[in-house]
């Protein structure tokens, strides 16, 4: 465990990760899975839009219920 310096997992070594066999999705469904999540990733920027029309929304509400009077 002293030799394995810089690692996280002590007992896995750059060696055996390299030997292992991954397995690859054929074409085809790494283009359905790459359209999933671009899918995601198009449904996440417009929640992400609208949460920001939201807090400006809230924001515009409280300036009106909370005025701030000028000196």
């Amino acid at each position: 465990e002293q030799r394995t310096a810089q690692t996280t997992v002590k007992h896995l070594s750059h060696t055996t990760v390299e030997k292992t066999k991954w397995p690859i999705p054929i074409f085809h469904e790494q283009q359905k899975i790459a359209h999933c999540l671009s899918s995601l990733n198009e449904v996440i920027g417009l929640e992400s839009h609208k949460l920001d029309t939201l807090k400006n929304l809230k924001k515009g509400l409280m300036q009106q219920l909370f005025p701030q009077e000028v000196a």
